[in-house]
């Protein structure tokens, strides 16, 4: 298993603005045939409290798109206290790669369409 670290410097663009809040990606994009690695990011526009009982304000998560099949699968997220992945780390787990369907009009459906059109 790939064992994957935040981007350094990454170059965050805007996905999608909802109610909930801001979703972006790392526009550097790890290929592998139809698979796409890439960093999310939302940040909440309240906060979310976490299993513990503390407030999230943002998160960021590595996915892959599996373009062909229309499916995604996360396999890290980093919970953190202030927006834009800042303040203390709130949580970190990691998970083996289990691919869903990814439901149409959604913010993973946007993603799909923007980084598997290159």
């Amino acid at each position: 298993m790939a064992m994957w670290s935040l981007p350094a410097k990454a170059e965050w663009q805007l996905l999608a603005s909802a109610e909930q809040g801001k979703s972006f990606y790392d526009d550097d994009l790890q290929v592998q045939g139809d698979h796409i690695s890439l960093w999310r990011m939302t940040d909440f526009t309240k906060p979310l409290t976490n299993l513990e009982g503390k407030e999230v304000l943002s998160e960021k998560t590595r996915a892959t798109l599996d373009c062909k099949a229309g499916k995604q699968a996360n396999s890290e997220v980093t919970r953190f206290s202030g927006s834009h992945g800042s303040g203390e780390v709130m949580n970190h787990y990691e998970t083996p790669l289990r691919f869903t369907r990814i439901a149409p009009d959604s913010v993973d459906a946007l993603l799909l369409q923007k980084v598997c059109a290159h």
